[in-house]
């Protein structure tokens, strides 16, 4: 059996990694686009679980965590700068926001799989992980994300520091103790890839895995030439629809206007859970509402008016008068004679 439940967290790993790639593509929010990257990078470290390499599934988690959070701390620089999130209200921004425009394509190249930077290592694992494990299908599906990812990132660079367009307003960018951490992490987001080559990748492969003698998946040569070119195809794709604009992206969404459309309303999930929620779970709510009130309350309810009856109806013989006390004792005295009698 779990071999087999292996098998299903990679293929809902390596689904989720490009359902959320999709969805990346086409945000203008450039907080959105990294919010559903996240939620793709994650899928891939699920994959990784699921095809039995977590050394390469930490190893991204871990390098994710470097680009990323200097992704979404650059993002923040030019939300800050511009006053908007809408990538469409942007554009050459690199002149006007040198310091922000490299370090978030350091990021994006992370991000993207380009060699030397830390997400390539940790990509290149998880893909040869998969592929030595013989799911073919999650491996596609990865393959598939690698060029989604280096397309939807570049899009990001090219429509936000690039492009024909320019930002409103006065940006500039951040100061020194913003730019700081920036700088930091945008030299582990190079250096991150130690941790998964050379003198350090055994111990670090061993230290996740238990065995001194773990070993991240090794990838073959032409698996790694897969993984770059279509990092490499996917930045140069946006690099030909949002720059050069050769091809330009009303064309792209005329050729492919229905599947946007589904793209861009989430693939109809909203809906789905909106009907999960409000058929059976607010259903379901009032059912077991109706249950605890009326049942449960019920029974308790029931049981202290009971009980107040009772106690109101003993209460009429309390007068408070020590003749009517004095006939209650008689009586009793006279009721336990009588039984006295009649058990001799």
């Amino acid at each position: 059996a779990a071999p087999a439940v292996l098998v299903v967290i990679a293929w809902v790993g390596a689904f989720t990694a490009l359902l959320a790639a999709t969805q990346a593509l086409v945000q203008r929010d450039i907080k959105r686009v990294l919010a559903y990257s996240t939620v793709s990078q994650l899928g891939y470290m699920m994959a990784a679980a699921g095809a039995g390499a977590p050394t390469a599934g930490f190893l991204h988690l871990l390098t994710h965590g470097f680009f990323k959070a200097l992704l979404f701390l650059a993002a923040g620089a030019v939300i800050h700068a511009v006053h908007t999130n809408d990538m469409g209200e942007m554009g050459r921004l690199a002149r006007a926001m040198p310091t922000t425009t490299i370090v978030f394509v350091v990021g994006a190249l992370a991000l993207a799989g380009v060699p030397p930077f830390a997400g390539f290592v940790s990509k290149e694992a998880i893909l040869a992980g998969v592929w030595h494990a013989g799911l073919t299908g999650p491996f596609l599906m990865l393959a598939v994300t690698v060029l989604l990812t280096a397309f939807y990132m570049f899009r990001v660079i090219f429509l936000t520091f690039g492009g024909r367009r320019g930002a409103g307003g006065h940006p500039h960018d951040p100061p020194a103790v913003m730019a700081g951490p920036l700088w930091v992490l945008a030299v582990l987001s190079v250096g991150g890839s130690v941790l998964g080559t050379g003198w350090l990748g055994l111990p670090f492969a061993g230290f996740v895995s238990g065995d001194r003698d773990g070993a991240l998946p090794h990838a073959a040569e032409w698996l790694t030439s897969l993984s770059v070119g279509l990092a490499v195809l996917g930045i140069a794709g946006a690099w030909a629809v949002y720059q050069r604009q050769w091809v330009t992206s009303t064309a792209l969404r005329q050729a492919f206007g229905r599947l946007v459309a589904v793209v861009e309303v989430g693939y109809g999930l909203d809906l789905v859970y909106a009907a999960l929620y409000h058929g059976a779970l607010l259903r379901g709510a009032r059912v077991v509402g109706w249950i605890d009130r009326y049942l449960v309350d019920g029974v308790v309810n029931l049981a202290s008016a009971w009980t107040l009856r009772a106690g109101a109806s003993l209460r009429t013989l309390q007068t408070g008068r020590a003749q009517d006390y004095l006939y209650g004792v008689t009586a009793g005295f006279v009721l336990l004679l009588i039984l006295w009698w009649a058990g001799t």
